[in-house]
């Protein structure tokens, strides 16, 4: 996890590849009561493209480092999370 200084709070960010509506086990330090700040679905090309996509992810309910997407398939590209570290 890439970790962003210059903030109030720490924040995180990774990129994961896409997958099926459900969890997503991200790497980093997620946890409950931290922020979701955006989640991008950033599709390889030439040149690569990306859709917001932060209205349909959550952070998972007790659980370390995963978050839900509730509404698109995003198999066979990538997904871009920024995260903001609760205090």
């Amino acid at each position: 996890m890439g970790t962003i200084s210059g903030f109030s709070v720490p924040v995180g960010c990774c990129l994961i590849p896409g997958g099926p509506i459900g969890e997503h086990v991200i790497q980093g330090d997620l946890r409950p009561g931290d922020t979701l700040l955006s989640v991008e679905h950033v599709t390889d090309g030439a040149p690569p493209t990306r859709v917001d996509r932060t209205a349909e992810f959550s952070i998972t309910a007790g659980k370390h480092n995963t978050i839900q997407n509730t509404t698109t398939i995003t198999t066979g590209g990538f997904l871009h999370v920024l995260w903001a570290k609760a205090e």
